[in-house]
């Protein structure tokens, strides 16, 4: 009995290295060239549009293009590429020569989307959480129990006052606020030590907890002194991009008339 073997040449993820040798080749492989080629393609569609709209309808694009991501954290690659592409050509229309100096960088931001530039670290990299430093490290434990509802900052920089504030739910029944507190001042640069023109140093102090109608907790941050800076890439009346130290973009919108929730009065 003879058994006849059909080769498969139809198929672009097989390839023969010998007449009679058929080697398969991953199809993740061709899929991600696939993809790649696809995005590439969209990247460069999405450019060109971006290109011929004004600066409020690409604002207009960004904040629908966040939309549904969880800030960040439920986007995909190829929404992270989109978004990225629109946040660059947002950040063209920079109008600002000193973003850091100016007077519209203070007040309340609500974060609306972050995700590290390096898409290598995007599966690991927890700067695209809103849950913040420190929830964010407590996920491992508790999954699927802590839910934020806010991630919101304040800047005060005539104040030297820097506040990151995430408001949470735990398990569906407590509710709870994280407020890490700190400084904030235009970063020194130059021969001569100017504040930079477009950069902020933050140093935070300490951070204070508050769940359900437990006492509040203060921990004071002496011992671990973290820091950082935050780079404005754009900034107007509404609508801010940055850029962080740890290799992260991000774009937030300003909260007008509200009450700051944090350690002390906002501005």
């Amino acid at each position: 009995m003879r058994i006849s073997k059909k080769r498969n040449y139809g198929n672009p993820c097989w390839t023969s290295s010998c007449p009679r040798t058929l080697r398969p080749v991953s199809n993740r492989r061709c899929n991600d060239a696939g993809r790649d080629a696809s995005l590439r393609r969209r990247m460069s569609a999405s450019a060109t549009a971006a290109q011929e709209q004004t600066t409020e309808e690409l604002k207009a694009a960004v904040v629908r293009a966040v939309s549904g991501t969880q800030r960040g954290k439920a986007a995909s690659r190829e929404q992270r590429a989109a978004i990225l592409q629109l946040l660059e050509a947002l950040e063209k229309r920079n109008k600002l020569e000193a973003p850091a100096r100016s007077p519209l960088l203070s007040g309340v931001w609500a974060l609306l989307y972050q995700a590290p530039l390096d898409e290598s670290r995007a599966a690991v990299d927890r700067s695209g959480t809103t849950e913040g430093p420190f929830l964010a490290a407590f996920q491992p434990l508790t999954r699927d129990l802590v839910r934020t509802r806010a991630n919101l900052q304040l800047l005060d920089i005539p104040g030297c006052r820097a506040e990151n504030l995430a408001e949470f739910s735990v398990a569906g029944r407590w509710e709870g606020v994280l407020n890490i507190v700190g400084t904030a001042a235009p970063q020194p640069s130059g021969p001569q030590g100017g504040p930079s023109p477009t950069r902020v140093d933050v140093v935070f102090t300490h951070f204070e907890l508050r769940l359900g109608s437990w006492n509040k907790l203060t921990v004071p941050l002496d011992w671990v002194k973290p820091k950082g800076w935050i780079e404005t890439t754009y900034l107007d009346e509404d609508l801010r991009i940055g850029r962080g130290d740890k290799g992260s973009i991000f774009v937030a919108s300003r909260v007008k008339d509200s009450r700051w929730r944090g350690a002390g009065p906002g501005p």
